[in-house]
């Protein structure tokens, strides 16, 4: 039988040991973890992949606009199309589905985070997270909704200086152009993936959105960059090792295109060629979604990383319990 050794969240990890403990706890929960994932967050997120997938070929499938299309729906080109009740279900299913089951899941990883804590073990049930996500859906929704809208006005406020400096730029010289371009990015990259916090934050902390915010600033002062590596590097591997489900897509698009090249125009695609595709694309959002809870385990263990090291907590619980003898661990604070 396999030793379990229950991983410790409120402890000061550096850059690596963040790193380690992130697979370490993969390694631990693997099966569990990714059973939770598939059976709960996995059905939004395929059914969002299969609207996706759809869309993709409808906007390939159309090679003339005075042609008819082949998918049966009345649409004789793309103008027609993108005014049609058909864009916009496909639109609406797109994003319903997918948003839903990027907000199931950060519930499904924290709420497994919560369980495994509180068991001290790494045998949760389905139906343990499933409840969990059930109950706390609506604190994660509105989460989600506040991160999307304040990361939106952000970017769109810091992008108006940017466009006049742009202007000054391109005056000088292009290259202080991208220049300009990819620090915005950079700041971008930078900026959302601290806010990310928020979620481990109103995950563990009964605060509001705003005070979770402040708590956010108050915890990655002076932290940042380490916060965005340990995102940012998760988030990599996350996406390569997803991107794999894509490869045999991509190898399909340039087989169709290749058979098409000596052709006035570009037909629709077969049958097989959406069969497979739908098979890979579904399989890579299912897979991305999956591993989406690699940066936030890396969050997460950051996030204790933090308040260890400005408030001791882990360190203040072992005083008080230093020299009792064991016993069962209590589970009135707050995940």
């Amino acid at each position: 039988m396999e030793n379990f050794t229950l991983i410790e969240y409120q402890k000061e990890r550096d850059f690596s040991q963040k790193m380690s403990v992130v697979f370490e706890f993969v390694r631990q929960n693997f099966k569990s973890l990714s059973r939770c994932l598939l059976f709960i967050a996995g059905p939004p997120v395929a059914i969002g992949a299969v609207f996706f997938n759809d869309f993709f070929n409808r906007i390939l499938g159309f090679s003339k606009a005075s042609r008819g299309n082949a998918y049966g729906s009345g649409v004789e080109n793309i103008e027609d199309y993108f005014t049609s009740i058909t864009f916009l279900l496909q639109v609406v299913g797109i994003l319903v589905f997918l948003w839903i089951g990027g907000v199931i899941t950060i519930a499904c990883v924290y709420g497994y985070m919560r369980l495994y804590r509180e068991k001290g073990s790494n045998q949760i049930e389905v139906s343990e997270v499933w409840s969990y996500v059930r109950q706390n859906f609506g604190r994660y929704f509105g989460t989600v909704t506040s991160y999307f809208f304040l990361t939106m006005i952000t970017f769109m406020i810091l992008s108006i200086p940017l466009m006049l400096v742009m202007g000054v730029a391109a005056t000088i010289s292009p290259f202080l152009t991208i220049f300009f371009v990819l620090g915005f990015y950079v700041g971008a990259g930078l900026l959302g993936m601290n806010l990310s916090m928020i979620f481990i934050i109103r995950a563990a902390e009964p605060v509001s959105f705003f005070d979770g915010l402040q708590r956010l600033v108050y915890l990655v002062k002076g932290k940042v960059w380490s916060t965005f590596g340990v995102g940012a590097l998760n988030t990599l591997i996350q996406s390569v090792i997803s991107g794999v489900f894509l490869i045999p897509w991509y190898i399909i698009l340039a087989l169709s295109f290749l058979h098409e090249v000596d052709s006035a125009e570009f037909q629709e695609p077969s049958s097989v060629w959406n069969a497979v595709g739908s098979v890979f694309f579904i399989l890579y959002f299912i897979c991305n979604i999956m591993l989406y809870a690699l940066p936030l385990l890396g969050l997460a263990f950051q996030y204790y990383n933090l308040v260890e090291l400005k408030e001791a907590r882990g360190l203040l619980n072992n005083l008080e319990t230093f020299g009792e003898t064991s016993a069962p661990k209590q589970t009135d604070e707050h995940y």
